[in-house]
């Protein structure tokens, strides 16, 4: 099933707003831990 142009231009527009909702529902605490956890895999890759 393929996306119709509109489909595409509405999923442009509201994105931002869903990832932002997405961060903020979260705790604090679970986002910071998360954070600190992919911050440490970067770290790693960088090291290799």
């Amino acid at each position: 099933m393929a996306l119709a142009q509109e489909d595409i231009e509405f999923i442009k527009v509201h994105i931002g707003d869903w990832l932002t909702e997405q961060s903020l529902g979260k705790p604090p605490a679970l986002y910071e831990i998360k954070l600190r956890e992919r911050m440490v895999r970067v770290e790693e890759e960088l090291k290799h």
